[in-house]
């Protein structure tokens, strides 16, 4: 499934054959949403559905509830919480027949088949050509989708790391060994 987040819209896709997110069932005490339980009143859904508003009206919110489900890290909800709310944020979201629910701080569940296409996907992922940052040109080549690559990524990121610690303090006795102390011999 797929967000992707417009300046006024957000894209809900799904790429299989049905929609893995049927409905906003819950909504409450997060950013716009005081208490949105009319949503699931609507009808589902579908493969392809187009969330439309105008600014402030709660888009970026839902994108950050999604991206919040699809990592299950509860940071982009608490941050969202509703001004004034007496109550944390409660979400219900219908996933494939079955509740996800966010309450009491923490999902009860991750739903890595949840993927947002947003501008911080975008800005860490792709170049436009516009600005090249030193990121950017690291990342040229790495663009990974799914749970199993990100770890991977992870994995090579703490390997390199290491490496280059290890470099850095071969690099750092090369050099506390004076030249005139070595002669003809070399560190090695």
């Amino acid at each position: 499934m797929a967000s992707i987040r417009k300046n006024d819209s957000i894209v809900v896709e799904s790429w299989g054959d049905t929609a893995l997110l049927e409905r906003f069932q819950l909504l409450s005490n997060i950013g716009q949403f005081d208490n949105a339980v009319a949503a699931a009143q609507l009808p589902p859904l579908t493969k392809l559905s187009l969330i439309y508003g105008e600014n402030g009206r709660g888009k970026t919110t839902l994108a950050a509830i999604l991206k919040s489900a699809s990592t299950g890290d509860p940071a982009g909800v608490l941050e969202r919480r509703r001004l004034g709310a007496a109550n944390p944020p409660h979400i219900v979201l219908t996933l494939a027949g079955a509740n996800l629910t966010f309450q009491n701080g923490a999902w009860n569940a991750p739903s890595p088949d949840i993927v947002v296409f947003d501008d911080a996907f975008v800005s860490a992922n792709v170049c436009s050509g516009i600005e090249v940052e030193a990121g950017h040109r690291q990342n040229l080549h790495e663009l990974i989708l799914g749970a199993p690559g990100v770890a991977l990524n992870t994995a090579l990121v703490g390997h390199v790391k290491r490496i280059e610690e290890h470099s850095k303090a071969l690099r750092q006795h090369e050099a506390a060994i004076p030249a005139g102390t070595r002669g003809a011999l070399s560190v090695d």
